[in-house]
């Protein structure tokens, strides 16, 4: 390969590694970032839940001092039975005195009676004087005065925190409170209650100072107590209108997950200690939160730049092997002496190889790569099927045979093996691979072997032909002496009767009555001799045809032939026959049975001494789609070291001059491979008439129908 190609193919690897490591690293920076904003706000959640509890005690702890001093003075003042007197309001107003003096966040007391009306009320100024209030106002109206009333002996009233109001007007400077009720009975009726107001400020301190977080309290509406932007704060009261939902979009997310925030940012815990629940929100503060994830940043960056001033020499080895095995695909691709493309799905070479180039007459690879192939190529060649492109990618493969004649009109063939391939790059890409084989020598081959099988077969079925006929011709003289056997007889009756009418005529005895009756005879005689003839033509008519006929015809007819001999030597045959119509070649069944049956008689006649049985036995089988039929003989049976060879042709144990070997040998060929059956033989013990006997036995099974509508 030239020195420029090889750089060429250096320099692009190189190029592509260092594209992937960029974009991988790009990948993995980004998702690293995430994984360290999700690590920072992990980390900041211990503290949240940390600042979260401690607000929730020292909240729980102011408002149970109120409750410990509301409870202190009920007990002191005796108001377990209502002040009647003016001496005992004058304890109960000492009392209360003392506790608004002791406790500075202190900023109102008061005892309001069962109607509703201020009795006694203490104030502290701004300059943290206590005074009494003379002007004492109505507050059965008030929602702390309903919900204390409703209340039991034993229970408090904690309202909302919110600013204070006096005279139905926002208190200025605003001033955060908390009001906590005690409600006073007597005998089970609700007489007045004592409450506290005490000065929130501290509490909203408490809660708003935390270094690492921006603090928001929200109510149940969405609206805010508390706001890092002091504006913003008790949106409810002062009719500002913000709504926490509108600042923090995934609010409602964080009340169902409060420590689960998709923009790593908000905490959040639910407040059940007032009148109405409310939600504290922490924010980590941007500063604090931006300058850690820039020394994150920092640090992972100088991370990755480490690793690309390491990464670079692997990349080049990187680029060095994989260009060397680019090359190497190259040469392979090239050394291959068929065609060879890979098209993208449009149809678009991507890759092809020397010997494509030299097939389709081009020159130069550039002037096919990345070129559509359907546009580029004109002529019609094997290779360039729009139609079959698509078909292998819908199926993921597709082999044709293609005819290409060339331009100087010789044919050539191809087998075309097209293949879907998927590939994964940054994404998955599909291709096509293609490969031209040419087999025109091997087509040709093929078209003379399969002549020669044509020619051969043919031959064969000739030859298999002839040794039917021959079997036929081997049983023609066995037939003959049959019919000879059989024509004695007639030929007998004709010749008395002949001489019997002469002798009459000439002693002039001759009468009508036994002229006819003379005749008859003579005329049966002859009728029998033609039928044997009929028969015997039959028999050794050389066609093939399938035709319907009974089962019990066909084996009549087969023993009618050889019976003249079975009765020459006493040979009994012992019928046992379900007669069933068949629809398939009669004479060659014929042909079968008489070969057995002779097979049969040669063996009983070596047997002089004892009783000669023949049995021929019939059913239709379970299946009502076939016939078993059965020959068995009582001749000792087939010799063990030979039964395997019965039915090979030639094969025989008589006398060369006795015997051809091929009657089993076509008898199996008949039924097996015309008539569809199946013959097999074997030996067996039986008995009949208490005797035990030993002999051969051929089984037939036939299909009742092959064809001919299923013998309708």
């Amino acid at each position: 390969m030239e020195k420029k190609t090889y750089l060429h193919y250096l320099i692009r690897s190189f190029l592509t590694i260092i594209v992937l490591g960029f974009v991988i690293s790009v990948i993995l920076y980004v998702v690293l970032f995430l994984n360290q904003k999700e690590w920072l706000y992990q980390s900041y959640k211990e503290k949240a839940q940390d600042e979260f509890q401690q607000t929730y005690t020292f909240l729980q702890q102011q408002i149970n001092h109120y409750k410990l001093q509301l409870d202190a003075i009920y007990e002191l003042s005796h108001l377990k039975q209502t002040p009647k007197t003016n001496q005992a309001f004058k304890h109960l107003e000492n009392n209360m005195l003392l506790n608004i003096k002791s406790n500075k966040h202190m900023f109102q007391l008061r005892y309001i009676n069962a109607k509703g009306q201020e009795i006694i009320r203490f104030d502290r100024l701004k300059n943290n004087k206590i005074e009494k209030k003379v002007q004492l106002q109505d507050k059965s109206s008030r929602y702390y005065f309903q919900k204390t009333k409703a209340l039991s002996a034993e229970k408090f009233y904690v309202s909302d925190l919110d600013l204070n109001v006096e005279n139905k007007t926002i208190e200025r400077p605003f001033r955060p409170t908390i009001r906590i009720a005690k409600p006073i009975y007597s005998d089970n009726i609700f007489n007045g209650l004592l409450i506290i107001n005490f000065d929130a400020q501290e509490l909203v301190n408490k809660i708003k100072e935390i270094k690492e977080f921006d603090v928001f309290c929200i109510d149940l509406n969405g609206n805010f107590l508390l706001h890092p932007n002091h504006e913003k704060s008790w949106s409810n009261q002062l009719k500002t209108d913000y709504k926490a939902f509108q600042e923090i979009p995934n609010l409602n997310n964080l009340i169902e997950n409060p420590y689960w925030d998709q923009n790593k940012t908000y905490y959040l815990r639910k407040i059940q200690l007032t009148d109405n629940d409310f939600y504290i929100l922490y924010a980590l503060k941007k500063s604090l939160y931006t300058q850690q994830l820039n020394e994150l940043q920092f640090e992972m960056l100088r991370l990755f730049f480490i690793i690309g001033i390491l990464g670079l020499p692997l990349a080049m080895f990187s680029a060095y092997v994989q260009s060397s095995k680019t090359i190497l695909l190259d040469n392979i691709i090239n050394n291959i002496p068929h065609p060879i493309y890979i098209k993208d799905t449009n149809g678009d070479f991507k890759i092809i190889n020397q010997a494509l180039l030299e097939f389709l007459g081009f020159a130069h690879k550039k002037d096919l790569i990345n070129k559509n192939s359907y546009e580029v190529i004109k002529d019609n060649t094997p290779i360039n099927s729009n139609e079959k492109d698509k078909k292998a990618l819908e199926k993921g493969d597709l082999r044709t045979i293609e005819k290409y004649v060339s331009k100087d009109n010789n044919e050539y063939y191809f087998e075309i093996i097209r293949v879907k391939i998927q590939y994964f790059t940054l994404f998955y890409k599909t291709y096509l691979l293609g490969i031209a084989i040419d087999i025109t020598e091997i087509k040709r081959s093929n078209q003379e072997l399969t002549q020669k099988v044509t020619n051969e077969v043919n031959n064969r079925m000739l030859t298999e032909r002839l040794l039917i006929q021959q079997s036929k011709m081997a049983l023609m003289g066995e037939m003959i002496g049959n019919i000879a056997h059989q024509w004695r007889q007639p030929l007998s009756v004709i010749s008395t009767s002949a001489t019997g009418i002469k002798i009459q005529k000439e002693l002039e005895m001759l009468n009508d009555q036994f002229l006819l009756d003379t005749l008859d005879a003579i005329n049966n005689s002859v009728q029998h001799m033609s039928r044997t003839i009929d028969d015997f033509r039959d028999f050794f008519k050389p066609h093939k045809s399938k035709n319907a006929f009974q089962l019990c015809d066909a084996i009549a007819k087969a023993i009618s032939l050889v019976k003249p001999q079975y009765v020459n030597h006493d040979i009994l045959i012992i019928e046992a026959l379900e007669d069933t119509k068949l629809y398939n070649l009669q004479n060659e069944f014929t042909q079968a049975l008489l070969n057995i049956l002779n097979n049969a008689r040669d063996e009983l006649i070596k047997h002089k001494h004892q009783r000669r049985l023949i049995f021929i036995k019939s059913h239709l089988c379970e299946d009502k789609k076939n016939v078993h039929l059965i020959i068995q003989d009582n001749a000792g049976g087939i010799p063990p070291q030979i039964i395997d060879k019965i039915f090979d042709p030639y094969f025989t144990t008589k006398q060369e001059s006795n015997g051809t070997g091929i009657g089993l040998y076509m008898s199996k060929q008949i039924i097996e491979e015309h008539m569809e059956g199946v013959l097999k033989a074997q030996n067996r013990v039986f008995e009949y008439e208490d005797v035990e006997y030993t002999g051969a036995c051929f089984e037939i099974i036939l299909p009742i129908s092959t064809q001919k509508q299923e013998l309708l």
